[in-house]
């Protein structure tokens, strides 16, 4: 397949959901759900799934975004999003450089995480094609650096070129904050694919981005 740049046109990311682990809702539908909300972008983040487990779920999932014509992307291995046939891959700065993820989807999404202004700087002088910049906000999803805020969020977009999309402790209480300091988006995790109702706090989230972005 061809990989979907035009369906998810990165200019227009404004909504990036992330799976999350719970025993009560499916990946599956997480996913078709997220998808029904308005997401423009899925991604599937599991760390504890071996490789032919985890090429078999990538695939489902992509089949489910691909029925929406929502970009669906795997974190951290671009050989498994390769294999999957997912549209793209987001990779950490460990993860790989991202001119070798390139190499391996040349015509893929990719996204690289930075956490401050000078790793930002670094990634935008690749042709990624967004930078998901954060923590914005304190998170309980893992321990990290000490969050941007507001502020310094506003400071790297003043800097940069590339698509930033917001992440860290976004939600529904402050979206609209971190679009209005120059983010492109955001991406959430416990926001959407942790809440109780899935499609409702999609369509919340979404609508308050365009809300924020006028």
């Amino acid at each position: 397949m061809d990989f979907q740049k035009d369906i998810c046109k990165i200019d227009k990311l404004r909504l990036l959901c992330i799976t999350c682990q719970r025993p009560d809702v499916s990946y599956q539908k997480q996913v078709e759900l997220a998808c029904l909300g308005g997401a423009d972008m899925i991604q599937l983040r599991d760390k504890s799934l071996e490789r032919t487990e985890l090429v078999k779920l990538a695939r489902e999932l992509q089949d489910i975004c691909g029925s929406f014509e929502v970009a669906f992307t795997l974190n951290d291995d671009p050989e498994i999003a390769k294999e999957a046939g997912c549209d793209g891959v987001h990779i950490g700065r460990s993860d790989m450089p991202y001119s070798q993820a390139r190499k391996i989807m040349p015509f893929g999404i990719i996204g690289v995480s930075a956490q401050n202004m000078q790793e930002a700087l670094e990634i935008a002088k690749t042709d990624a094609d967004y930078i998901g910049i954060g923590p914005i906000f304190a998170t309980p999803m893992k321990e990290g650096p000490k969050p941007l805020g507001l502020s310094g969020l506003k400071e790297i977009c003043s800097q940069i070129k590339t698509p930033l999309i917001a992440i860290g402790g976004i939600d529904i209480t402050n979206a609209a904050e971190a679009v209005k300091a120059g983010a492109q988006g955001i991406a959430v995790i416990r926001a959407v694919c942790g809440a109780k109702d899935i499609k409702a706090e999609t369509k919340r989230l979404k609508e308050a981005i365009l809300k924020a972005k006028g």
